[in-house]
């Protein structure tokens, strides 16, 4: 998947973008704006980003459901080989200290995640708080990251414009 980036200065910009993208039959779903204020963007009917897309809530909680569902893992594995209580914890008592450790290690990595700014918009922060608007769009293929090219190019008067090759939310 690519993701192409666009720092424009003013919202007039952005609705000329979404329009454009709107008419070549690029979905609402693949067009994200980021701006000092996203309210302004959902009062103008333009798809603001979401803690999703702003944070690293997506990609901390995974982690952190990983790293708890290896920790359950070992935990489960001690104490089926222990037997403490007099029980015997079997296979079900594995799987039960994964899950649990898992769900507890995704919600530490969410909460950590959402305190931090994602680093893919970290580059453009500085300009977002000046008062600059960025515009992400994702595409699944090359040529439609050419066809985002080509229609943005013509119609923006763009501060920076920046790909990246192989974009995915959990890296």
């Amino acid at each position: 998947m690519f993701r192409v980036y666009y720092l424009v200065r003013s919202l007039d910009q952005v609705k000329v973008a979404v329009n454009t993208l709107k008419r070549a039959d690029i979905g609402n779903n693949r067009i994200h704006v980021i701006a000092r204020d996203n309210g302004e963007l959902t009062s103008q009917g333009i798809h603001a980003t979401t803690p999703w897309e702003d944070t690293n809530i997506m990609i901390t909680g995974f982690y952190g459901a990983v790293v708890g569902a290896v920790i359950g893992l070992i935990v489960g594995w001690a104490l089926s080989m222990i037997d403490p209580w007099g029980l015997q914890i079997g296979f079900w008592g594995v799987i039960i200290a994964v899950l649990f450790f898992g769900a507890h290690g995704a919600w530490a990595g969410g909460l950590r995640g959402i305190s931090h700014i994602n680093d893919h918009i970290k580059p453009y922060l500085k300009e977002i708080k000046r008062g600059r608007y960025l515009i992400m769009v994702d595409a699944d293929l090359e040529e439609q990251r050419l066809q985002v090219h080509r229609l943005l190019d013509n119609t923006l008067n763009a501060d920076r414009q920046d790909d990246e090759k192989a974009f995915t939310p959990l890296l």
